[in-house]
């Protein structure tokens, strides 16, 4: 007698990276928030670091592929090839709700993603009050629904009030 699920083959997992899906859109997101802000950190306050230009290279390649799967021009073991969403769906996306856009579309919004960011991150060292972790998810889940094609801007997602009662 066989044990349950003995005999059946294991599931094949898809690729991790589904820019459709705004919860892995935001992982995405805060992997190139981290890694410029520590570069933008260390242009500012230690220049001489030893691996400074390593962070800097980092955070360049960061960025860079997330822009290239963003248009889809990424098209490697990572990147699910079942969704469809990179490259000109959300270009065209973007260009519905972007104004004033220099250059490409989608690298104008993850230009002003990462300078929103960027002023939150230097909030305490110019003595202004950092956002809570409430503040900060609503943040990060407004700029991934949007880049995921759910929103017309980035205005963090609200709960229903009326659903909970």
């Amino acid at each position: 007698m066989a044990l349950f699920g003995q005999l059946t083959k294991p599931a094949k997992e898809l690729p991790l990276i589904d820019v459709s899906n705004p919860d892995i859109v935001m992982e995405l997101l805060e992997e190139l928030a981290i890694t410029v802000s520590t570069s933008e950190w260390i242009k500012a306050n230690e220049p001489y670091h030893p691996e400074a230009a390593d962070l800097h290279d980092q955070a360049q390649d960061v960025y860079s592929d997330l822009l290239g799967i963003f248009q889809g021009k990424v098209r490697d073991k990572r990147v699910n090839r079942k969704v469809h969403w990179a490259g000109d769906p959300i270009r065209e996306h973007l260009s519905r709700h972007e104004v004033n856009v220099e250059g490409d579309v989608i690298e104008f919004a993850l230009q002003r993603f990462l300078r929103a960011f960027l002023e939150h991150a230097r909030a305490p060292q110019e003595g202004r009050e950092s956002i809570s972790r409430k503040e900060y998810y609503a943040f990060m889940s407004g700029w991934a629904h949007y880049f995921a094609g759910l929103a017309p801007d980035e205005t963090p997602p609200v709960d229903n009030l009326e659903d909970e009662e």
